[in-house]
């Protein structure tokens, strides 16, 4: 498969400490990908880093191959219309409505009427499977399932063709969350979109991710769930041998055998 997000020898420095030491990972087209690590390995810097909005200190980001570390406002304005992101929470802005959040990408990405710009947001809302009635509310009267699901339909506007997605099912009872899971992979297929997300949940990593990769002394190691299993690195092993990861691995096979 063609990569359409390569990371290749990037370091992150923030004063002494070094967060990311000659780091290389690609999200492949088309595949899920799971960003994982423990607190302080950098998964939401790398993100940033991806996105442009954090320059590293050195190595380069090529989105389609397009070096995203060296943009200038208008390239990183037109570069942003190929990807979508769901940012931890949701993110919301309170001061809008479900439907204004959303159509907020198109406003400020295209030159569509506000009558056009409010009907696709409407139909970005159905997709990820809000009903009318939620688009004229507010972030504070929706769940938290409500608003991640808004957020994800924020993501999608611009019809994307990389998703990034930063803890989607964090502070999400179980049921909400495999609800997400099964959207994002729903949406992964129907939209046929690459998507890299940042998470801990180790359902989602065993559910709907192709490939796994995990922040391990400033560097990532790539593979499958079972590669991951079979990884000799304490950090990795300790990660994905435990007992958590064993429940999530019997329930995906329960689940599949059902």
């Amino acid at each position: 498969m063609a990569a359409v997000v390569e990371v290749k020898g990037v370091v992150n420095r923030f004063g002494a400490q070094t967060v990311h030491d000659k780091l290389d990972m690609t999200l492949e087209k088309g595949e899920i990908l799971g960003l994982v690590g423990g607190s302080g390995s950098g998964k939401s810097v790398l993100l940033r880093t991806m996105l442009g909005l954090h320059k590293p200190d050195k190595g380069r980001v090529l989105v389609g191959g397009h070096d995203v570390t060296d943009l200038s406002e208008a390239e990183r304005r037109e570069m942003a219309g190929r990807w979508g992101v769901m940012f931890q929470d949701g993110a919301l802005f309170s001061s809008m409505n479900v439907l204004d959040n959303v159509g907020m990408p198109l406003r400020e990405h295209t030159h569509l009427p506000d009558a056009d710009v409010d009907s696709l947001a409407g139909f970005k809302l159905n997709m990820v499977g809000l009903e009318a009635a939620a688009a004229r509310k507010m972030p504070s009267e929706l769940s938290g399932g409500m608003v991640r699901r808004a957020a994800l339909a924020r993501a999608l506007a611009l019809d994307p063709e990389i998703l990034f997605l930063d803890e989607p099912t964090s502070g999400l009872d179980p049921v909400s969350a495999a609800a997400s899971d099964d959207l994002i992979r729903e949406l992964h297929g129907v939209l046929d979109l690459s998507v890299l997300i940042i998470t801990h949940d180790l359902d989602t990593l065993v559910n709907i991710c192709d490939r796994i990769a995990m922040l391990v002394d400033k560097k990532v190691v790539t593979g499958t769930f079972e590669d991951m299993t079979r990884s000799d690195k304490p950090e990795v092993k300790k990660f994905f041998c435990g007992p958590r990861a064993r429940s999530a691995v019997a329930s995906a096979q329960a689940a599949g055998a059902g």
